[in-house]
């Protein structure tokens, strides 16, 4: 399932529930965590993103798994190549919702990810 709909609307209403994030890449490499008020910010971050023109490829790179207080939320997948965000929440379908990667918010969760890489 894909949506052209803004991030904004897509984002899983168990966000409001987020107290930890962490980052890797879709390959299994973990990069490092938001905890505390950055969590709001990263998650504001990436509802931000505009809509963008889609390509096919859908090759994520980097991945943020959100985590409640006691469990797991949601995953995001992030394809910077073909504008695709994954959003998969546990027991519901995987959606791709598109995205602009040229955007500022786009640019800097990128540079979020990028900063935890030696």
């Amino acid at each position: 399932m894909t949506d052209r709909e803004p991030m904004k609307t897509q984002m899983p209403d168990s966000a409001a529930r987020a107290v930890l994030l962490e980052a890797r890449t879709t390959s299994g490499e973990e990069l490092g965590v938001w905890e505390g008020e950055e969590v709001g910010v990263v998650l504001d971050l990436v509802a931000s993103f505009p809509t963008g023109e889609p390509a096919r490829c859908y090759n994520p790179a980097y991945a943020i798994d959100v985590y409640g207080a006691d469990d797991p939320l949601f995953t995001l997948k992030f394809c910077y190549g073909c504008c695709w965000v994954g959003v998969e929440e546990l027991d519901e379908r995987h959606r791709l919702v598109a995205f602009d990667p040229g955007s500022a918010p786009a640019r800097e969760l990128l540079d979020r990810f990028k900063a935890f890489t030696p």
